[in-house]
């Protein structure tokens, strides 16, 4: 009942201040617009300490006359979401205002998120139990905000924070729901070409051919020659095995640490029917520094280099490592898991 009450208080409190041009006074205190609070000598407040002013102002409203500071840790993320509405109360923004609004609260909010990311670093059960707190609060936030917002670019500021966040189902909802001018938009455009190549290349479809102009050997010249040749994702899916797609690049620190992973993976499925892909893509070095790197990695398994833009575009891919996993006829089985525990489970579930 505790952080209900203050969700529903600081709301209120907003909600007195209807005029954005208007300021509420209480010993000494202004509240001059939902998201600037500040003393007597009008200095704003930096968004990190809002949070802290937030129980400042309910006690100096007497909202709470026991209202505890040693309250907060328990109610810090409640305030944030009761904050990032206060925002976005009706008060004749205009539509710069009413997006550096926007700007503010999902700033607020990740700032929130990294403070305590620091101070919980030694406890991993209350991390885990805050993390997932605060990212279903800001999912719920974005989401909210892009529903609402379908005819200016909050929308779209709104789904790219959403990214991995929320299903493609869910994002072409509202990106489908647009308004003609937002389609219009270079952003928008972007995210919904991702997204149609995700859709298409979603679980249950089969795979999309893509051809690389990949390093294939060497020349026997002194020094040794790259020699390039023609590489096809379906000289290798669909020709009866199980496929394990890695799409990896050598500057990915991710990518790097996933790779023992998939080896693990690798060497206890190899046998029974599962094969290995990794395709680099976004390289930002010469090829050969890809192949030097898949070596000093311990890729054993098939390569193909020099992928730059389009495998990660059919795909949809918008970050690495992204892992994709087909059937013995080409049929995208799953995709976009991870780890250790994720890349096991993905291929138990179908090799035995």
């Amino acid at each position: 009942m505790e952080t209900t009450t203050v969700v529903v208080v600081v709301v209120v409190a907003a909600e007195r201040t209807s005029n954005c041009n208007s300021t509420y006074i209480r010993k000494g205190w202004h509240l001059a617009s939902p998201f600037f609070v500040h003393s007597g000598h009008a200095f704003p407040a930096k968004l990190w300490q809002i949070p802290k002013y937030a129980l400042r102002i309910l006690q100096e409203f007497c909202i709470f006359e026991d209202f505890k500071i040693e309250m907060y840790m328990k109610t810090r993320s409640i305030i944030l979401s009761a904050l990032a509405a206060m925002a976005f109360v009706a008060c004749g923004q205009t539509p710069e205002e009413k997006e550096a609004a926007f700007d503010a609260a999902v700033e607020t909010m990740e700032n929130e998120y990294y403070a305590m990311r620091d101070s919980l670093a030694s406890d991993m059960e209350a991390w885990n139990a805050y993390s997932s707190t605060f990212m279903d609060e800001y999912t719920a936030f974005n989401l909210g905000e892009a529903k609402k917002n379908l005819d200016n670019t909050i929308a779209v500021k709104a789904l790219m924070n959403l990214r991995g966040l929320i299903s493609d189902e869910e994002s072409a909802e509202i990106l489908n729901n647009l308004s003609e001018e937002m389609l219009q938009d270079e952003k928008v455009q972007r995210l919904k070409k991702g997204l149609d190549a995700r859709l298409a290349t979603a679980e249950g479809k089969m795979f999309v051919d893509f051809t690389v102009n990949s390093v294939v050997g060497h020349t026997r010249s002194i020094p040794p020659q790259p020699v390039y040749g023609e590489v096809k994702l379906s000289d290798y899916v669909g020709k009866g095995k199980y496929i394990l797609l890695d799409f990896w690049s050598p500057w990915c620190g991710p990518c790097r640490r996933e790779m023992p992973n998939i080896k693990t993976v690798y060497e206890q499925y190899k046998d029974k029917g599962l094969d290995v892909v990794s395709i680099a893509v976004w390289e930002k070095e010469p090829v050969e520094v890809t192949i030097e790197t898949a070596e000093k990695l311990g890729m054993v398994w098939n390569q193909i280099n020099n992928g730059q833009r389009e495998p990660a575009e059919l795909y949809g891919v918008e970050g690495i490592p992204h892992l994709i996993l087909f059937g013995p006829d080409g049929t995208i089985l799953k995709r976009g898991f991870h780890g250790l525990d994720g890349i096991q489970a993905a291929v138990s579930e179908y090799i035995k």
